[in-house]
């Protein structure tokens, strides 16, 4: 009988150890494409929705005032002013806008916007709704009762008093939130208000882009502050992440039509102006999410790869097709963010046809 015996393996042979390293390091790198692609792809999706928020927050912003602007509840004429009102706290010029800095921009704006972008300033009467007057009230009186019901208006507050027949604009000396409003003594009211009333806070508010120190650009808002007896203006940031804001003016003929859209250098009547378009860029405060550089066409508004710098320029350049960007109108998108343009056309409901 032969007997068998087995040897032990003591160890790994250099080939085999070499291999098993191979392996390991291929199923390694695997793992890590994995992980890195779907990082890439959850932080493009999470700037995505980032961009879209911030932009669609914006318009709503400027939706909301720009196509109500110049309203004065029912009434069809100009209101009689009492007092003496600035003309910044009135209804005339309801909308105005700015082309950039190199135009005069508004006294009472404290900051400075960026360079390029368009500045725009609309005014209105909206507030709460309407109020059964008291029908005691006479047009020599200085006070507007309503009886049991609140006015909804803050003391010192510019405000329009509006019917069907007429309405009156003033600063309101009641107490905040009174069961009346008042104004100083001097001109009568328009007429008797004793029927269903509304009582319309004055909103003056100028939208524009502002820079900021170490982060993307922000819409700003600067509006009317009516909480000491001279109203004040208080700047709010509303929106981080717009980088640029261009707005062209719809000017309308004589049948209130629009003939062409015009920046506001070039608006010669603001008083014919029935439509706004804005356009709008949107950035990711997230860098380096996009895979190369990109440039903004302000002109065009499209989002192009940033060109490569060459060290010989052509002595002839082609013109660029209308889907490219043309640098002459370009500004660079910082720091690979991520990027979105939004543009919408808003129609003045109180100008429309």
């Amino acid at each position: 009988m032969i007997s068998t015996f087995y040897k032990r393996q003591a160890g790994l042979s250099l080939v085999e150890l070499m291999i098993a390293i191979t392996l390991s390091l291929i199923l390694i790198a695997g793992v890590l494409q994995i992980f890195l692609s779907s990082k890439q792809t959850y932080s493009t999706n999470s700037a995505l929705s980032r961009v879209q928020e911030s932009g669609r927050f914006a318009m709503d912003f400027l939706t909301q005032d720009i196509r109500n602007t110049g309203y004065k509840g029912q009434c069809m004429g100009q209101p009689l002013t009492h007092g003496n009102i600035d003309i910044l706290w009135r209804l005339d010029d309801p909308i105005e806008g700015w082309n950039n800095i190199e135009s005069k921009l508004p006294t009472h704006l404290s900051d400075t916007p960026v360079n390029g972008t368009d500045t725009i300033r609309v005014k209105l009467a909206a507030g709460p709704e309407e109020i059964q007057a008291a029908s005691s009230n006479i047009a020599s009186n200085d006070t507007i009762s309503f009886g049991s019901n609140t006015s909804g208006v803050a003391q010192h507050a510019i405000t329009l008093v509006s019917d069907s027949i007429a309405c009156d604009l003033f600063r309101n000396t009641a107490e905040s939130n009174a069961t009346s409003v008042s104004k100083t003594a001097g001109a009568d009211w328009t007429h008797n208000y004793t029927e269903t009333t509304e009582v319309l806070p004055l909103q003056n508010s100028t939208y524009y882009i502002r820079a900021n120190d170490g982060r993307p650009n922000s819409l700003v808002r600067q509006r009317l502050s009516t909480s000491t007896s001279n109203p004040t203006w208080i700047t709010e940031e509303l929106v981080d992440g717009i980088q640029d804001m261009q707005i062209l003016y719809g000017t309308a003929g004589a049948n209130r039509q629009v003939t062409d859209y015009v920046p506001a250098n070039d608006v010669t009547n603001w008083e014919n102006i029935v439509s706004v378009r804005i356009t709008l860029l949107a950035v990711t405060a997230d860098t380096n999410i996009t895979p190369e550089a990109q440039i903004y066409d302000r002109a065009k508004g499209l989002i192009c790869p940033k060109p490569a710098a060459s060290e010989e320029e052509e002595e002839e350049t082609p013109p660029a097709s209308s889907n490219e960007c043309t640098t002459a109108t370009s500004i660079d998108i910082p720091n690979r963010r991520l990027a979105q343009v939004f543009s919408t056309t808003i129609g003045i409901r109180n100008r429309l046809p």
